[in-house]
């Protein structure tokens, strides 16, 4: 039953993934493109937690919180110079 859970939730972060990047292609200013791609980033880290609860690895909750700090910085950053337009 869990296995079964894992997969449906698999499948909906996979269809959401490519969904996202269907949009990304079809924008066309970049706020909206980089708002898209925070969205497939965080969609990503969604599919390796649930890899991680089926396969046995030491290294998962080290990765996640790496990520989950990196992920909440850059992005911000990222949205504030495409919003400025590069100026400092």
């Amino acid at each position: 039953m869990f296995l079964t859970v894992i997969y449906v939730a698999v499948g909906v972060l996979g269809v959401c993934a490519l969904a996202a990047l269907a949009l990304i292609l079809r924008s066309k200013d970049a706020f909206s493109r980089a708002v898209v791609s925070d969205l497939v980033f965080y969609t990503l880290i969604g599919l390796y937690v649930l890899w991680s609860m089926t396969h046995d690895t030491q290294i998962a909750y080290d990765v996640l919180l790496l990520v989950a700090i990196i992920g909440g910085v850059l992005p911000t950053m990222s949205a504030a110079r495409i919003i400025s337009k590069g100026r400092r």
